[in-house]
C-alpha cells in the first residue's frame, strides 16, 4: 500500500500546531520522528500556552513538550509585526469563521514567513484555504508517512507509533489517508480505534497479512 505524503519539500520549515505536537508526543517516538525530518521546526508561544493549559487536566504533554524545546528539536517563536494582523483577523468574527489562539498563530506565522503549517483540524484547513490560498498545509499523517520517518522507525515501530497516536491522542485521519493508515497498523488495530471506525465502515474489509 503506497501513500504520497504531502510533505515532499527538502528540509522545509514547519510550524507545528498543538494537535500535531500532541499526536507526535503520543507516539512515544517524537524525538526520533522530528529529528528524522531534518528540517527547522517551529512552535508558537500561543501553542505552548495552549498545551500548558491542558496540563491542568492531567495530560503529560506539556512536560514532554518542554523536553523537546530544551533539546532544541523545536524552536519557540512569538508572532509580531505584520503577522499580528493576520492573527487578529483569524481570532475575530463569527464562531464559524474564527480559530483559537494556537491555530491562528500557527497559520499566521506560516503564511507570513512562507513556511509550511502542520495542522490537523478540518475547520482550520478550510479557513486557511479561504484566506491564504498559497499556504501549504500538512497533517500529522503526512509527517508519519514521510519517507525519512518511515525509514527511521521501520515498519513495526511506525505501526506502533500510528496506533498510539490514534489511541492516546485521537489523531485525525482524512478519508484519503485511511487506506494507508489501515494497512500500516492492521485490521485489528483499526477496530480498536474509535476515531477510525466511521471511516472503516465506508471501506471494504481490510485484508489480513
Amino acid at each position: 500500500m503506497t501513500f504520497s505524503s504531502s510533505l515532499t519539500d527538502q528540509n522545509p520549515t514547519l510550524v507545528l500546531d498543538a494537535s500535531v505536537i500532541i499526536n507526535l508526543l503520543a507516539t512515544g517516538h517524537s524525538h526520533a520522528i522530528l529529528r528524522a525530518l531534518n528540517a527547522p521546526l517551529i512552535v508558537t508561544d500561543n501553542v505552548v500556552r495552549e498545551i500548558e493549559r491542558g496540563a491542568a487536566t492531567g495530560r503529560s504533554d506539556f512536560d514532554l513538550l518542554k523536553r523537546t524545546l530544551n533539546d532544541q528539536i523545536l524552536r519557540l517563536e512569538r508572532i509580531d509585526g505584520d503577522i499580528l494582523k493576520d492573527f487578529f483577523d483569524l481570532v475575530s468574527g463569527s464562531t464559524s469563521d474564527t480559530l483559537g489562539d494556537g491555530e491562528a498563530a500557527t497559520l499566521a506565522l506560516a503564511h507570513g514567513r512562507q513556511f509550511i503549517a502542520a495542522i490537523d483540524e478540518k475547520k482550520a484547513t478550510r479557513i486557511a484555504a479561504e484566506r491564504f490560498g498559497t499556504l501549504k498545509l500538512v497533517t500529522t499523517v503526512d509527517i508519519l508517512a514521510h519517507e525519512a520517518v518511515r525509514s527511521c522507525l521501520g515498519a513495526e515501530r511506525l505501526a506502533e507509533a500510528i496506533f498510539d497516536a490514534l489511541r492516546r491522542a485521537r489523531m485525525q485521519v482524512r478519508e484519503y489517508q485511511f487506506d494507508w493508515v489501515a494497512h500500516t497498523i492492521g485490521a485489528a488495530r483499526v477496530e480498536a480505534c474509535p476515531s477510525l471506525r466511521k471511516l472503516a465502515r465506508r471501506k471494504p474489509a481490510i485484508p489480513q497479512d
